[in-house]
């Protein structure tokens, strides 16, 4: 059965922040449209590891106290304020406990606040509760499915930040990316996922994968709620040695983007990175996008076929070497202490990382900065490049999250990626492409991606919600048990 959605399920950040200021619309009439979302929709999605409803209702009830008592202006203070908000469960919560994807620390309390997360509640944001992240956000899959198609994977490792997006249990979320987990798992469910340069948002309380890798994320049905997102993360964390004062080089604008006129599209210069693995991927993706190609084209945006320099192609094999070595110097005494307990796909990673000296990580992080200067050039001529973002739309099946390898370049390069959706398949499945951009011009990107979303939604279509199944007896009882509060199926 298909049930109606709420139209509050689609509000961006931007429109919720309207409707609040004119009465229109109360925090706990939002909360209460996510919380029916999220009830009639989680047994089949499976995004969240945790949720704590009864916490989030007391803050949504500060927060309303607060309006009523300051008025609307208070919004300019606190720019998130009543918007629910979902947290990769990587991210230290003092409320909440943290996983790390893994059963081995289930139930965990770390005591204290990400950087991150203290900035979201700063800024008025509601936590309604963890996502799904893979194992130790690199290996075995989590329960996820995408919420387009229940029987692929969501993407990963940040499955259920991007699925609870997806499929309106929130409309932001935070995640992140080592090699291709933000703006992949945005791919496979049809939203936009943004990648900060190296080093613009604190990682602080975030669990270190590969450090000179590991990039905070946020996804969103909007790229204007994405902007004000970062307004609110961005910023040097002294707890964070990557993220210093000297990264914060560019202006980033409060204001809301804004499409320029048809006549400013001309001086917008695209360059188009196949990389060696375009014939890796399936004939859908590329066919889309040339196709997006030929509408930016029409539109009076230029767009160049740019090859990469010879010595840059192989550096899936760099991005890989860092990221196995990373991960055994974090956690490699998992092998010894509770190898029963790692997935055999997690071992053989810890494995491989073991293996590798630390000679061999310091010369493949050289290549890192090597590779900055050897795209330099690109940048200067080019105002973004285009590159396919997968392979093809999501897999089949839960296990197999997908290949990270067209992200892999840009993440150890550190520069600035986003997912732009690029419509479904004939089997209901989104694909996408990625805009990336030049070193901490991360509010430049923004900007020209939404000049090309203007021109691109008209022909692939807005973002969408799947359609709402309603959920059988025994689903609303499972749902009751793994999460301990009580389901009420359907909209009141």
């Amino acid at each position: 059965m298909i049930l109606p959605r709420s139209p509050l399920d689609s509000l961006s950040v931007q429109a919720i922040a309207e409707k609040l200021a004119t009465g229109e619309l109360s925090i706990t009439e939002l909360l209460q449209a996510c919380f029916q979302r999220i009830e009639l929709r989680e047994f089949q999605v499976r995004a969240w590891t945790y949720l704590d409803m009864d916490h989030a209702q007391q803050q949504a009830t500060v927060w309303e106290q607060k309006l009523q008592q300051e008025g609307s202006q208070i919004l300019e203070t606190f720019p998130l304020l009543g918007v629910p908000i979902a947290v990769k469960d990587i991210f230290a919560t003092l409320e909440m406990p943290t996983g790390w994807g893994t059963e081995i620390y289930r139930n965990r309390y770390m005591g204290y606040d990400a950087a991150i997360v203290s900035k979201l509640k700063a800024a008025g944001a509601i936590i309604l509760g963890k996502t799904v992240t893979t194992e130790l956000a690199t290996a075995a899959a989590g329960p996820t499915a995408n919420p387009h198609n229940l029987a692929h994977t969501p993407g990963g490792s940040s499955s259920g930040s991007a699925a609870a997006v997806a499929d309106g249990m929130v409309p932001i979320a935070m995640g992140s990316q080592t090699m291709g987990s933000i703006l992949r798992p945005a791919a496979y469910c049809g939203i936009f996922g943004f990648k900060p340069s190296f080093g613009l948002i604190s990682r602080y309380g975030m669990m270190p994968v590969a450090p000179v890798l590991d990039h905070v994320g946020v996804f969103a049905r909007c790229l204007n709620d994405i902007h004000r997102l970062l307004t609110v993360l961005i910023g040097a964390d002294s707890r964070d040695p990557d993220c210093q004062t000297t990264k914060q080089t560019f202006a980033f604008k409060a204001t809301s983007l804004s499409v320029r006129s048809t006549k400013d599209f001309q001086s917008i210069r695209l360059g188009l990175i196949k990389t060696s693995h375009w014939q890796q991927t399936e004939s859908i993706a590329q066919s889309r996008l040339m196709q997006a190609i030929t509408v930016l084209r029409q539109a009076d945006i230029r767009v160049d076929l740019v090859a990469l320099p010879a010595n840059v192609d192989p550096y899936w094999n760099i991005v890989q070497t860092l990221c196995a070595h990373g991960l055994y110097q974090n956690h490699g005494a998992l092998l010894s202490k509770a190898p029963d307990r790692c997935s055999p796909l997690l071992r053989d990673w810890l494995q491989w990382g073991k293996s590798i000296s630390a000679d061999t990580s310091q010369q493949a992080c050289r290549w890192r900065y090597r590779y900055r200067e050897q795209l330099r050039p690109i940048f200067a001529k080019y105002d973004a490049v285009l590159s396919p973002v997968t392979l093809g739309p999501a897999p089949l099946g839960l296990a197999n999250t997908g290949s990270p390898i067209f992200c892999g370049l840009w993440t150890l390069c550190g520069l600035p990626a986003l997912n732009i959706p690029l419509g479904k398949t004939v089997d209901g499945l989104p694909l996408g492409c990625q805009l990336v951009g030049s070193l901490y011009n991360d509010q430049k990107l923004l900007e020209i991606a939404h000049q090309c979303w203007a021109i691109l939604s008209p022909v692939f279509g807005e973002i969408t919600l799947p359609p709402v199944s309603f959920l059988t007896d025994e689903g609303i009882k499972q749902c009751q048990s793994h999460y301990g509060f009580e389901f009420s199926p359907g909209y009141s």
